[in-house]
């Protein structure tokens, strides 16, 4: 079961192991029932009878008919009982279980342990010894009964557990036959019952790899339990998207990379020369061209930006992973972020300089894109600051501001393409795509990364990267 486990089967063989399993616990949860709750329920119940027959034998003494009595209770009951003086261990009367006086069944269950029991028990114990003859245990019960002359007295119950094993035994044997009945039935059951609940889904995960593989004329069958019949209904549907979405995505491809971005590089070029060259109003004009140079290469980058994002989610982007510092990005981030705002105040904590293995270029992109957020919502704050540290094995880069913050019903949003957390004030800040692209890019690294804030105080992104070791 486990080598299949190992090698990730398939759903009929993971039903197989299940019910397999379900049986086996089962059978073991019986087992430890029958081996501790019904065999200790036996023993406790022997050791309770013995220490019940010592204190009626122990009432009894100094009775008339004490030997008369012990006698018919040891017989009754199965019990061999000594009376053993201290002096000598001389023993004084040995009853075995027929009620006739007798040899001691057993040497050792009366020795010179005897004593040392009683005295640390304050005259009264309970223990076992070894049944040679019928490999079981003898239960003893020891009493102190009398203190004649400075020597004790000694009462000694005892009773062999042997009938306790046997049943125990006969138990065990007749719960092995039925668990291997039982589990010969369960695998056969198990059989059936895999094969019935995983046809439906094998049908559909054949159908969907030829989805998967372009086909989007794929049928699919819809038989078996209500889950495989919803979800045929959910695929159907996913695949009448996935023609939509293929189509749109063509289209858009065709657009931005012809009908859009030739356009905008013949309209920089013929704004480049009218900034040269044109125009009786100097001041106009360079107002109107600037304005026309600031819409186009917020338009390209736009552009740029959504082709990158395609590349990412569809995983056609190509990572260059190299190993750098990743306090030398956030310097070059910085400084890059802070060249058009001299009065904002950038401040870098980093206690290590923590190596990262990863695409140099794309990780300088997310901090780049926390670190631009950070400067355009700090509000009337000049400050805000990168925090990078070692966590748990990684390096944890935070990007912290003391600007607008985000309202918490709105911040699971912000990872969304063209989202915006206030478009009314964002008509300058970008086209709400840099988040996604971010989240996309470290998915792509398998990074953890998050977003934590406060609103009118501020917002913390971070991420984390595995650190490098040399070793």
């Amino acid at each position: 079961i486990i080598k299949l486990i190992r090698k990730k089967p398939n759903f009929m063989v993971c039903l197989w192991v299940g019910f397999m399993g379900l049986a086996g616990a089962m059978a073991i949860m019986f087992w430890m029932v029958l081996h501790f709750s019904v065999q200790g329920k036996y023993q406790e119940q022997a050791e309770n009878d013995l220490k019940a027959a010592a204190q009626s034998i122990w009432d009894m003494y100094d009775q008339e008919d004490f030997e008369a009595n012990i006698a018919f209770l040891a017989k009754t009951n199965d019990y061999f009982v000594q009376i053993v003086s201290e002096k000598d261990m001389q023993v004084l009367l040995s009853v075995n279980n027929q009620g006739e006086n007798a040899a001691p069944q057993q040497d050792d269950i009366v020795d010179e342990t005897l004593f040392q029991r009683l005295d640390e028990s304050d005259g009264i114990c309970q223990y076992y010894v070894k049944d040679d003859v019928r490999t079981s245990n003898w239960v003893v019960q020891a009493v102190v009964l009398a203190n004649i002359d400075g020597a004790r007295e000694v009462l000694v119950v005892s009773k062999s557990l042997a009938d306790v094993d046997a049943l125990m035994r006969l138990l065990t044997s007749r719960y092995l036959l039925v668990t291997v009945t039982v589990l010969i039935l369960a695998s056969i059951l198990s059989i059936c019952l895999a094969i019935h609940f995983s046809r439906p889904f094998q049908h559909l995960n054949k159908s969907a790899q030829q989805m998967a593989a372009g086909d989007y004329k794929t049928v699919f069958v819809r038989e078996g339990p209500v889950e495989a019949r919803q979800l045929a209904d959910t695929l159907e549907q996913a695949e009448q998207e996935f023609n939509k979405t293929e189509s749109l995505r063509r289209d858009f491809v065709a657009n931005v990379s012809h009908d859009m971005k030739t356009p905008l590089t013949v309209i920089r070029m013929y704004a480049e020369m009218l900034e040269a060259f044109s125009g009786e109003i100097p001041e106009k004009r360079e107002e109107h061209v600037r304005m026309i140079l600031d819409e186009t290469d917020r338009l390209t980058n736009f552009i740029s930006d959504t082709l990158d994002l395609a590349k990412l989610q569809s995983g056609t982007m190509e990572m260059e992973e190299t190993i750098f510092s990743i306090r030398g990005v956030a310097e070059e981030v910085l400084s890059s972020v802070c060249a058009n705002r001299p009065e904002f105040h950038f401040k870098l904590e980093c206690m290590e300089d923590v190596q990262v293995q990863a695409d140099r270029r794309l990780i300088y992109r997310v901090i780049y894109n926390f670190a631009s957020n950070a400067v355009k919502y700090s509000g009337d704050k000049t400050e805000a600051r990168i925090l990078i540290r070692r966590y748990q094995g990684s390096v944890r880069v935070e990007v912290i501001d003391y600007g607008i913050g985000i309202e918490p019903d709105k911040l699971p949003y912000i990872w969304n393409r063209f989202y915006q957390v206030k478009p009314n004030e964002r008509e300058k800040c970008g086209m709400g795509v840099g988040l996604n692209i971010a989240s996309e890019i470290l998915k792509l690294h398998d990074a953890p990364f998050g977003a934590e804030s406060t609103p009118n105080k501020g917002t913390c992104f971070w991420f984390m990267l595995e650190a490098y070791d040399e070793k």
